[in-house]
């Protein structure tokens, strides 16, 4: 029988931004109300390891007097193409303001001018300089933030290199984890019926915070981590999602020919000034929207790829040869060097090709207003992973930092008042069902949703992915040992699934879904 079993009151899987503010509320909750509470942090990687921890932009907020709740309000519906929660969408960007209070009260360094004021831009879709940020850098600054501060509660454990790999729920309501070491190499073998490679971990609470799905793609902004393993824990614990088809494509993510990851370029370089370019080097964009090359991230990215069929090349251009090299070296030195470093390019001087790349996921598992996941009591998405009702049909620039403190704030508070303050939770033997994992070829997968499954779409085309990779998965071997990577395999396959369905039940185009057939 296993023995190593441990027990938290709440177990939250993920160490991006949602993952990090909700232990960190959670801890400072209890603290307040002389409760004591037991949190496990639990990172697939390294803890630093997240989509956050790459974000370049920043965080949204309204904080200058020409700004408004209410311009914000209609920016963030405006990109959501309408299919936005209203009350959700007033909710979180009310919330903002306290939320960035919150991170500066936590030690973030943020940007700022001259006379101490903080240095907000502008970026795609929003009337007005709101986006706080640190340089190009801001994820790094943030997740660095957001892990000092976890630090300092010694009611949080963080655990790395983690990887959870399955989850059930008993009649009792307690979660039962199994989770695996990954500290070797994600190529190491697993046999299933040996226990003493596995780690049973227990809960009252649990939070999935596990972020994207990029890499069901092909080339993708997100982290190798970024396997949908929420989507499917949540699935099989009774869990419904909510426009998983609704997946957007960063309109720059700097071309390279031969890299499947690809370096992002970030919207703040066209709020200060970058043009998009053709081969010809026309600035093609007010021939599709009058805010040009701020216009959102679903018509710039069609834009694009229109411009790419004309020219019949494989990329645009992205042009800030007008910006000073002040600005450049001040607000985009790791984009400089980038460019510098992989092509070659002086974007002072030169052009940058780009092309648009799969960014983040707008759907997600279907969450209230509080994270709390619809159907499963006790559970709850919060970031990426979670369909709010903020983004609508296409996320605004940087709202989604913003929208994993706020939300990761509310579902702490609900978490503190279900959680009595002697709600210790016994261990007890727990069996697991077998875990079936099954030979996937990744490529395949990935090949499949690039193909079928991109900024553009057809009826016939989703029918294919959806026939290819379910007949894949039915056809699949079984694996007797595996990998982690095997699981992740497993997990790409069943994801991609779920896209191909979803957007086939879609029946009307909005923001980045755009069905050529619906036309």
């Amino acid at each position: 029988m296993q023995t190593n079993i441990s027990s938290y009151q709440v177990v939250i899987i993920g160490t991006g931004v949602a993952g990090l503010a909700t232990a960190i509320y959670l801890a400072e909750t209890a603290a307040l109300s002389n409760q004591t509470i037991s949190i496990l942090l639990v990172s697939k990687a390294a803890a630093s390891d997240t989509n956050t921890s790459w974000a370049q932009g920043g965080i949204a907020a309204v904080a200058s007097n020409e700004d408004s709740f209410e311009a914000h309000i209609i920016d963030t519906i405006d990109a959501g193409a309408g299919k936005n929660n209203l009350h959700i969408v007033r909710k979180v960007i009310e919330a903002a303001p306290d939320a960035m209070r919150d991170l500066i009260r936590w030690g973030i360094d943020l940007d700022k001018k001259i006379d101490g004021t903080y240095d907000l831009v502008k970026e795609g879709g929003h009337q007005f300089s709101r986006i706080w940020h640190k340089a190009d850098s801001t994820g790094h600054t943030l997740q660095a933030t957001l892990m000092h501060r976890v630090s300092q509660f010694p009611s949080i454990v963080c655990v790395e290199n983690t990887a959870i790999i399955q989850i059930e729920k008993d009649v009792q309501g307690t979660f039962h984890i199994q989770a695996i070491n990954n500290n070797d190499t994600s190529d190491q073998t697993y046999p299933y019926l040996n226990v003493e490679n596995c780690i049973h971990i227990q809960c009252a609470q649990l939070v999935l915070s596990t972020g994207g799905l990029g890499m069901v793609y092909a080339k993708t902004t997100n982290q190798s981590i970024a396997t949908g393993d929420g989507i499917v824990f949540a699935s099989q614990l009774g869990a419904t999602m909510k426009d998983l088809s609704f997946i957007q494509f960063h309109p720059t993510g700097l071309y390279e020919s031969n890299q499947s990851g690809t370096y992002l370029i970030t919207e703040a370089l066209r709020g200060e000034g970058a043009i998009l370019r053709n081969k010809e080097g026309v600035d093609f964009m007010p021939q599709y929207d009058t805010r040009a090359s701020l216009a959102p991230r679903d018509i710039v990215s069609r834009a694009i790829m229109s411009e790419i069929k004309k020219s019949k090349t494989e990329y645009v251009y992205l042009d800030a040869t007008g910006l000073s090299a002040a600005t450049i070296q001040k607000h985009f030195p790791n984009i400089q060097l980038a460019c510098q470093q992989k092509l070659g390019i002086d974007i002072c001087k030169q052009w940058i090709p780009v092309v648009p790349v799969e960014h983040y996921a707008c759907g997600g598992i279907q969450v209230d207003e509080f994270g709390g996941v619809v159907g499963v009591d006790a559970h709850y998405a919060i970031g990426e992973v979670a369909s709010t009702g903020l983004h609508g049909a296409n996320r605004l620039a940087s709202n989604s930092l913003i929208e994993g403190i706020v939300f990761a704030k509310w579902a702490a508070v609900k978490m503190i008042n279900a959680l009595s303050h002697d709600s210790t939770l016994p261990i007890s033997a727990y069996h697991f069902k077998p875990i079936v994992v099954k030979q996937i070829d990744r490529t395949l997968v990935q090949n499949c949703l690039s193909n079928y499954a991109g900024i553009e779409k057809t009826i016939a085309d989703l029918l294919k992915g959806l026939n290819e990779l379910s007949q894949a998965y039915q056809e699949a071997n079984v694996l007797k040992k595996w990998s982690l990577k095997d699981w992740e395999n497993d997990l790409l396959c069943q994801v991609g699934i779920l896209i191909f369905k979803d957007a086939l039940a879609q029946t009307e185009n909005k923001g980045v879904y755009f069905n050529l057939d619906l036309e």
